[in-house]
């Protein structure tokens, strides 16, 4: 019985290595990749979102071009097309997870419970609008790049 202990650490410290290893290095390497992924995703699409509170330095091709990187970085750290797609469903999800949390939280911390699921109900529409027409598209295309630059190995 192998010791789960070098598993995660391999899927942690070499996920490319890991996402050509046992089920359990290539689950652990998608999950790895993809929550890390999806949450740069996240922040980025946060701050797409929010353009009017961002510094000038984060513009929208900024923004974007961060996002891109996180759908090139799935890629790049999971080398097998398997993986490498499992960890792209997991940024996805994950990304989205943080959205949603994101735009949770203010109500949550100011404790509005009465009114807040009125107040939550256009925050929720822009974060699915942005989780849609934003980050799930443009993690997408830098999955597609990253395919096209390294190739898709089975």
């Amino acid at each position: 019985m192998s010791d789960p202990e070098p598993t995660l650490l391999t899927a942690l410290a070499r996920p490319a290595e890991a996402s050509f290893g046992s089920r359990r290095e290539r689950l652990l390497s998608a999950g790895v990749v993809g929550t890390l992924a999806g949450a740069l995703g996240a922040m980025a699409t946060y701050v797409l979102r929010l353009q009017t509170l961002a510094p000038a330095w984060a513009g929208e091709t900024a923004m974007a071009a961060l996002v891109v990187t996180s759908g090139v970085l799935v890629k790049l750290l999971c080398e097998q097309l398997r993986t490498s797609l499992a960890a792209l469903s997991v940024a996805i999800v994950a990304g989205g997870a943080l959205a949603f949390a994101a735009a949770v939280a203010p109500y949550l911390l100011l404790d509005i419970s009465t009114l807040g699921g009125f107040a939550l109900l256009p925050v929720f529409r822009d974060v699915v609008t942005f989780l849609v027409f934003g980050q799930v598209p443009l993690q997408f295309v830098g999955y597609l790049l990253a395919i096209v630059y390294d190739g898709a190995t089975a």
